[in-house]
């Protein structure tokens, strides 16, 4: 988040998570199998098709 987020931005350890949720919804509408956003837990999130 460090990265991502200028230092003068107040954001929330949830603020990540809260975007790739809106994120899945979206495309879980146009495809109710989609799965391509993996959750790695302790790093973050990849994309896997495959």
């Amino acid at each position: 988040m460090d990265i991502a987020y200028r230092e003068d931005t107040d954001i929330e350890d949830r603020t990540i998570d809260s975007h790739v949720k809106r994120i899945r919804k979206k495309f879980k509408k146009i495809d109710p199998d989609f799965s391509a956003i993996e959750t790695r837990y302790g790093s973050g999130y990849r994309w896997n098709v495959g």
